[in-house]
């Protein structure tokens, strides 16, 4: 396991070299490939990857303030908004694959199944579009656009919403905290379409496969009934498996999000980048994008490395690939 442990670091590693690599090409290109008379490329790239560890990602030309600071101000407006998809995914997810792998020849199967392939197909900006037209312009049931009511003052402590929401007087903490899920719910549940589909997809797998194994036939020989069978032998055997897939899809959840926050208006690093590109700002873009990849990779990497510690039958598998 600590073998399997040092690799994953070293890739982790290695390839956030070769995504500053990507960068500082980028940046020289950029320059036009001036290298100044006191260093070496191999010391600039040094150089480009030690502010970057530092958190110095230069200053941006257009609004003349550090781009570090910007992303600290827009980034947690993404992950709360990636957050709040994935606990909508798991809501949703996890009865609907438990059904599935528990009727597995049954209409309902179908249905599901069907449901969650057109789930998947669907663009989310289109998705996006056809939720503020309904939902917000014709019915009214939820706002266009905002993180919270602009009438309420949330200071940013934190730069999550809802954090910051319950850290106000208590006077108007209900309010705060009402406007900023009313506001979230919307963004939120068009953006879980992809991990939720993900998590019936997986879960209807696994519990197919659980389903048939012999422990679940001598709890049914024991006289359990169904639901005890699913929810105390089924899902805790599961569940593990779709957390994994979860943190591999958080890559494809914040591009989504970038898409789903310009829709929405949602103050975000994908807005933030966006008025980047539209003004020409170079220097924010090459430190978003080299911010956001990085904080996928980590995921992604660590993600892995918590399923290896919590997950026996993952074990089991590393074990068997380390032979």
């Amino acid at each position: 396991m600590l073998r399997y442990f040092i690799r994953r670091i070293m890739l982790l590693l290695i390839t956030l070299l070769i995504l500053n690599l990507i960068a500082f090409g980028l940046d020289r290109y950029q320059n036009g490939g001036v290298v100044p008379e006191h260093g070496n490329v191999i010391f600039l790239f040094g150089q480009f990857v030690w502010d970057n560890l530092h958190g110095q990602l230069g200053v941006s030309p257009v609004s003349g303030h550090e781009v570090m600071h910007d992303i600290l101000r827009v980034f947690p407006a993404t992950l709360e908004l990636c957050f709040a998809s994935f606990i909508i995914s798991l809501i949703i997810g996890i009865p609907l694959g438990a059904v599935c792998g528990l009727f597995r020849r049954h209409w309902i199967r179908r249905v599901i199944i069907s449901l969650t392939m057109v789930g998947y197909s669907i663009p989310v900006f289109w998705l996006a579009i056809l939720f503020v037209m309904n939902f917000s312009l014709d019915l009214g049931w939820f706002p266009v656009a905002g993180r919270f009511n602009p009438l309420l003052y949330i200071p940013h402590v934190t730069g999550f919403s809802l954090i910051d929401a319950f850290l106000m007087p208590a006077q108007i903490r209900h309010v705060a905290v009402m406007s900023v899920l009313h506001h979230l719910a919307l963004p939120a549940l068009v953006l879980a379409i992809l991990p939720t589909t993900e998590v019936i997809r997986q879960l209807s797998s696994a519990m197919t496969k659980v389903m048939q194994e012999n422990y679940i036939k001598a709890a049914a020989l024991k006289g359990l009934s169904k639901s005890e069978i699913v929810f105390r032998h089924a899902l805790r055997n599961t569940l593990p498996n779709i957390f994994p897939t979860l943190g591999l899809q958080f890559g494809s959840v914040l591009t989504m999000a970038m898409v789903t926050e310009t829709v929405f208006s949602w103050p975000g690093i994908g807005q933030w980048l966006i008025n980047a590109v539209y003004q020409h700002d170079y220097v924010a873009i090459r430190g978003g994008m080299l911010v956001v990849a990085s904080f996928v990779i980590c995921a992604t990497v660590l993600t892995d490395l918590f399923t290896a510690m919590t997950y026996p039958i993952r074990r089991k598998e590393i074990y068997e690939q380390l032979k």
